[in-house]
């Protein structure tokens, strides 16, 4: 008996707080429970959202400009000749040829330019004979002047002229006197070239183009034709010279240009915001 008095003794002890207790944590969650749910709380949270950015790329466009250049322009000239000294003699060889036609031209008077030559066109003969052309500088000793013409009262023929150029065997005084001047001025003039063996069977003309710079007093020995109408040929003067200019020229070049794109992109944004207490401890799902 004592021992079930005792043990009902403790038993009624241990009720009233247990339960003071309980009330307490029930009125504590009831007065709560309002605060919890109302009450909210800050979090982060990660967002990826669209934009437009402005990107360049380079390219070359075309452009047009003028600018003014110094140019250098060759002006070609041409002038016919006309000799100052004309003459034949039938009798004289020149170039194993018989019969001799001379014409000396006067240069002086045109300026000496760096390119300058002497065109000798020769025409159809009438009958066909083989001829040589000569051109000399005779600026050192001056033109050959006519000859007396060789007949039968000079007691000389045509077999005394024995070498290429003019000569004859000094028999006769006056014919010495002439063929020593002659030989004198052609070994002292410039050999400016030509050609033999000419056969002019063409209707197109054949043209001899010599260089003449420097040269003043030009001589034109043509030997071969026997009858004037064999010997036709026209002498013509031609130079150039290079005149500098400024030109105005259009051009193109190419111009680097920066050309602007909107280019669509995505980032990622760190946002805040405001949930309820209770849902800051719910992991939320990625």
């Amino acid at each position: 008996m004592p021992i079930k008095y005792l043990a009902g003794s403790r038993s009624r002890r241990k009720g009233p707080r247990s339960r003071t207790i309980v009330l307490f944590l029930l009125l504590f969650a009831q007065i709560m429970s309002p605060l919890l749910l109302t009450s909210c709380v800050t979090v982060q949270y990660t967002s990826v959202e669209p934009y437009y950015a402005t990107e360049y790329t380079a390219e070359n466009q075309t452009e047009t400009y003028t600018e003014i250049v110094p140019v250098v322009r060759t002006v070609s000239h041409e002038e016919t000749l006309q000799p100052y000294v004309v003459w034949s003699n039938p009798q004289l060889i020149f170039n194993e040829h018989k019969s001799i036609w001379y014409y000396g031209y006067d240069l002086s008077s045109f300026p000496v330019h760096n390119k300058q030559k002497i065109k000798i066109s020769f025409f159809k003969q009438d009958f066909y004979e083989y001829l040589a052309v000569s051109v000399f500088d005779m600026d050192p000793k001056g033109q050959i002047l006519a000859p007396p013409r060789i007949s039968s009262s000079d007691n000389i023929s045509a077999i005394a002229v024995q070498r290429n150029w003019i000569t004859a065997k000094p028999d006769i005084t006056t014919f010495t006197t002439w063929f020593g001047s002659a030989n004198m001025k052609l070994d002292f003039a410039h050999f400016l070239g030509g050609k033999i063996n000419l056969f002019l069977n063409s209707g197109s003309p054949s043209t001899v183009e010599l260089d003449t710079r420097g040269a003043k007093d030009v001589a034109v020995l043509i030997s071969g034709p026997t009858d004037p109408q064999n010997c036709r040929f026209s002498s013509t003067l031609e130079w150039s010279e290079n005149i500098a200019e400024n030109v105005t020229r259009t051009a193109e070049r190419p111009v680097p240009i920066q050309i602007e794109h909107r280019v669509l992109k995505e980032k990622s944004m760190v946002l805040s915001r405001q949930v309820p207490f209770w849902e800051a401890l719910i992991p939320r799902k990625p």
